[in-house]
């Protein structure tokens, strides 16, 4: 079985502050959830990111040594990985990290200014340029094809979606907005990312801003 805890980019390491969440009730969050692509300039808070890396991303416990993530996951092997594309957050340098979980920490992968090329990679999208953050949905395969076999794939997807789901209400609960995208050119993605596609792929995009 491959190790849950991995380092794939050498840095910087953005450590983030505890999660905090508004005081909506999750009926409250759920009725006022939308998909909103218009996005205002104004940037994200550290605060905002942490909350929606964590509740959608993070361990929120521990059995038999084993991390237990925020969301469902078949076999409870957590295969899904969270980059994200810092385009307007406070306190992080523009660029592409890879969300530690255990640790609770942005891992750099590659800084700079992405938002035309992943804007291209997601079929000329523009609110993906737009966006404050975006949100990369991984799957690192091996986690759960050791175990799974040909059910893998559809497992991945189904723990892709719970993932994309808590960002959706994280997103509406802090007063933000979300939207999942599932068109993308994957190599591209991929390049982005420093992935070979075949061990790690990309399944979902969700981008989050402020609305407009």
């Amino acid at each position: 079985m491959p190790p849950i805890d991995r380092r794939v980019g050498a840095g910087p390491f953005v450590p983030l502050p505890e999660p905090k969440l508004g005081r909506l009730s999750l009926g409250d969050v759920i009725m006022k959830r939308r998909t909103i692509r218009d996005y205002a300039a104004e940037p994200l808070s550290l605060d905002e990111l942490a909350a929606l890396l964590f509740y959608s991303a993070g361990v929120t416990g521990w059995e038999d040594g084993w991390p237990l993530r925020a969301t469902p996951s078949a076999g409870g092997l957590q295969p899904i990985e969270v980059y994200v594309y810092a385009n307007r957050v406070a306190a992080v340098e523009r660029g592409i990290y890879r969300y530690d979980f255990i640790r609770h920490r942005l891992e750099g992968i590659s800084l700079g200014n992405y938002s035309a090329s992943l804007a291209s990679a997601a079929m000329d999208q523009e609110h993906v340029a737009r966006a404050a953050a975006v949100f990369i949905l991984t799957a690192y395969y091996a986690r759960t094809r050791w175990k799974y076999w040909k059910r893998a794939l559809r497992y991945v997807l189904l723990d892709a979606g719970a993932v994309m789901e808590h960002l959706y209400l994280v997103a509406t609960a802090l007063g933000l907005g979300a939207c999942a995208v599932g068109a993308f050119y994957d190599e591209e993605v991929c390049k982005l990312l420093g992935l070979d596609c075949r061990s790690e792929f990309p399944v979902m995009l969700v981008t989050v801003g402020r609305p407009a």
